[in-house]
């Protein structure tokens, strides 16, 4: 697999279809550019939207403004509620979650 963008130490790459596959693990983009072989090693989550998620947004776009810390949030969130009611969580909700903390963060940060 080889970086398709590093966003904030998260490392994007495509599939076989080339949708965007969004990877995460500690180092995974330290130093890393577009182009360059992924550690599959280094790999300890990884995310993508189904077409129903993405309404013709890219991850890109969706990523360009959230911290690490937000989707980590996220992550430990979802990991939590799946554990509570025994149920697999779509790996594309960790990005609306995300999204959703990003958002409400900015708007408690304008007052």
């Amino acid at each position: 697999m080889k970086i398709f963008k590093v966003i904030n130490n998260i490392v994007i790459t495509l599939d076989q279809n080339n949708q965007e596959i969004i990877l995460m693990g500690r180092g995974l983009g330290f130093k890393q550019r577009p182009g360059n072989n992924i550690d599959k090693n280094l790999i300890e989550k990884r995310f993508s939207l189904s077409s129903s998620d993405n309404e013709g947004s890219s991850v890109s776009q969706l990523l360009s403004n959230i911290s690490l810390e937000d989707i980590r949030v996220a992550t430990q969130i979802l990991n939590y509620a799946e554990d509570i009611f025994n149920t697999k969580v779509s790996d594309s909700k960790v990005i609306a979650l995300s999204d959703h903390i990003h958002s409400a963060l900015e708007r408690y940060n304008l007052f």
